[in-house]
């Protein structure tokens, strides 16, 4: 994210693009922002992966503690009911909608096939649980959780 990419945003997502660019501008003033190559260690056992096409840049974080593997999704799916069963489908806010759909898809027989956990910001509570794959696109299996007085 950088004004030299301003030009890039479809208007729709201007507004955020800036606002996102505001938020940041605090943090470059004081030197603390560190950016990223995509598709590699952040930091041990946290790796970023380039997933595009909701945005140039949107990353998907991968999460491994215990030989286990969390992927942190972000803007991957928005609508689980419409997307799950059907990937391809794309929303006005993604960048580029082609590509949104080929990642999707990617992502989301790549967690069904290894059983990754998933934490999806746009799936309801508790919005963490894992993909299996069905004659019908993908379905949401969410974590098994009891709450304690």
């Amino acid at each position: 994210m950088s004004p030299a990419n301003e030009s890039r945003v479809p208007g729709i997502l201007l507004s955020m693009f800036t606002g996102a660019m505001d938020s940041l501008r605090p943090y470059i003033a004081q030197g603390k922002l560190k950016t990223f190559d995509t598709d590699g260690e952040i930091v041990p056992g946290i790796h970023a992966m380039a997933t595009p096409g909701h945005t140039p840049g949107h990353t998907t974080y991968v999460v491994t503690s215990n030989g286990e593997k969390l992927m942190a999704w972000g803007d991957i799916v928005h609508v689980a009911a419409v997307q799950l069963a059907h990937p391809e489908a794309s929303i006005r806010y993604d960048s580029d909608d082609a590509v949104a759909a080929t990642e999707r898809e990617k992502v989301f027989a790549d967690a069904a096939r290894q059983g990754y956990w998933i934490a999806a910001a746009h799936i309801s509570f508790p919005g963490l649980g894992h993909l299996r794959q069905s004659s019908n696109g993908f379905v949401w299996v969410p974590i098994n959780y009891t709450r304690t007085p």
